[in-house]
Formats: C-alpha cells, structure tokens, sequence
C-alpha cells in the first residue's frame, strides 16, 4: 500500500508526480507557486493558535495537493503516502490537510521520502527497542525550562514499571557529549533526545542543539565527529523546529537540517517537529506513539498516525483540556 507522492512547484502551476508499484502518473494543480506559498504560511500562522479554526485553510491546501490525486490513490489501494516535498511543501504538516470530512492523518500513514532515507528502504525495523532517553528540564541562557521533559522521558523509559520501553533516562547534567556518544556505541535501537533546538540558515556551524550541560553541539560538529548512527532504528527529536529542512547560506550553498543530517549519519529513520511544540502536550503524544508501535506491533508510520488520531478524536487530554487542534498533534512527522 505504499506510493510515492512527488511535488514540483512551478510559477503558474503546480506538477505531481504519484508512482505506486504497478504505474506512474502524472498529475497538476492550478495553482501559482506565489498564491500556494501565501497558503502554507497562512495556515502555519493559524495553527499556532489553537483557538483559530484550522479547517478552511486546511480544505484549500487539500484541495490544491491532493484532490487532483485523491481517485488515483483510492485506485491504487494507497495506506502510506511517501511525500518527496518541494519549498514551501517542507514547512507544511500534510497531516493535517483535511478534505471536507476528515484529517489526512484520518485516512493515511504518512512519511518524508528524502534522498538520506533512500538506502534504507530496504533495511527491516529493529524487532526490539530499547531507548536512551536524554533531556533538558532547566532553563539556560535565551532558553526557558522544559519541565515536562521529566515526565516525558519517565512515562516512555522510566523505571519501576512507568515506562512503555526498557531503557534509561539521562536528563540535564547528564546529558553531555559523552553520554550521547554512550548511547550511541552501545548500540540503542532508539535515541530520544527533549531539549531545545537552533536552526539558523547562515551556516552548519550555526544551527545547534543544546545539551543538558549548557553546552551546544553544533550541525558541524555532527556532521564532522565520528558519531555514528548506524545501530539506530528511530531518533526522535522531540525539540523546537527539529524538521527544518535547511537553508542557503550566504554564499547561495545549502545548509541542511537536522533530521536529514542524521540520516545521512546512518539513522535509518527520524521523527522531527516541524514548529516550537508545546511541552505537556509533547508528553502525552511521546508516551502514546511508542506504546501503540511496541504494544500493537505497529509499523512507525502508522503508530505516528494513530496517536495522532487518538488527539483529534478528543481521546487525549491535558488538564482536561482538548488536545484535537492541529497545533499540539500535526508537527510531528
């Protein structure tokens, strides 16, 4: 049930590119790169603000990007839509597109296909996971406290049975550069890291994450360190914009984002955010996806989803508060 949905903005229109594995077809939309750009960050606006209705915006975004496949999808008996995204598609959380009725989250699995993931199609999922949890709860410089990330980490890894997973929690002074490489050699099928994240387009130099000792590990500094991720199934990220896709810097050159960076490093597979999530939310949402994969023997892509719909079923809550916008369930991809 897995296709590969393909897009290529063009000024005045918009060409899709649907390949199942019987057949490729070839599809467009009408619509100018300038007025489907002006959308995506309309509605990004819309969902940090869970007070807004989310829906309008959502149906014409739908209505421009998978409508014009939506009966070629039905035809293909689709479950998971692989999306290879161009500009400002990248920012856009295509979970939350909704058709008039429903989510997309609602009908499909969902994944990023991206030139890192290419040659680890083909690699089977771990059978067991064990995961290194390491945090940031304490506010540093230019950062305020993540007070959630304690409970997060406990309610996935802690131990005395509170835990979904076997494995261990690392937070704050814990959290170094040893510790991760740690983690990291001795083999943890899952790496979740809940700290804070800086993405800047001048150069890889500047975009960083932050450590729970203070420090910063730099994209440069992951890209040319012997960190390797090879033994890692999934590395969740649950930070701020952790799925920024890159930049130029000023020399025309790209800056890639995190999340491609480790697969390229060997990950075979990462979860990133696409915007600052909200901290007790992210808890909820965190616990939920690794329990539904490890206790119903999920696949990601559809552990992912049905966490998701479980938020915009209004089966989740914080303080009894609805979490089914968009804003606390679509930036994770």
């Amino acid at each position: 049930g897995a296709v590969i949905v393909h897009y290529l903005l063009l000024p005045d229109k918009v060409h899709i590119l649907l390949t199942t594995p019987t057949v490729q077809i070839h599809r467009e939309s009408a619509i100018s790169q300038a007025e489907l750009n002006k959308l995506v960050f309309q509605y990004r606006d819309i969902l940090q603000s869970p007070s807004r209705d989310p829906v309008p915006t959502a149906k014409a975004l739908y209505d421009a990007l998978i409508a014009p496949i939506a009966p070629d999808l039905q035809q293909a008996g689709a479950k998971v839509l692989m999306l290879s995204l161009d500009g400002a598609l990248r920012y856009l959380p295509f979970a939350a597109l909704h058709d008039g009725e429903r989510y997309l989250a609602q009908r499909y699995r969902l994944a990023m296909y991206t030139e890192a993931a290419r040659d680890k199609l083909k690699d089977p999922p771990a059978a067991d996971w064990r995961l290194a949890g390491l945090g940031v709860t304490k506010a540093f410089e230019g950062f305020s406290p993540l007070p959630a990330v304690r409970e997060e980490l406990d309610g996935i890894a802690g131990s005395g049975g509170k835990g979904v997973l076997p494995g261990e929690v690392h937070l704050d002074q814990e959290f170094d550069r040893p510790r991760l490489r740690d983690a990291l050699e001795r083999g943890f099928p899952v790496v979740h890291l809940a700290t804070h994240f800086v993405f800047q387009a001048g150069t890889d130099a500047d975009s960083y994450l932050l450590l729970g000792d203070g420090s910063r590990l730099t994209l440069r500094e992951v890209k040319e360190s012997n960190l390797s991720f090879g033994d890692v199934d999934l590395i969740t990220l649950s930070a701020c914009d952790t799925a920024n896709f890159g930049g130029r810097d000023a020399n025309g050159r790209e800056v890639e984002g995190l999340g491609a960076m480790l697969q390229k490093q060997g990950a075979r597979s990462v979860v990133a955010t696409l915007w600052p999530v909200a901290d007790e939310s992210t808890a909820l949402f965190m616990r939920e996806f690794y329990r539904l994969r490890t206790a119903e023997k999920l696949t990601k892509a559809e552990a992912l989803r049905r966490a998701q719909a479980e938020f915009i079923d209004g089966r989740a809550k914080a303080g009894g508060r609805s979490l089914a916008h968009p804003f606390y369930w679509a930036p994770f991809i």
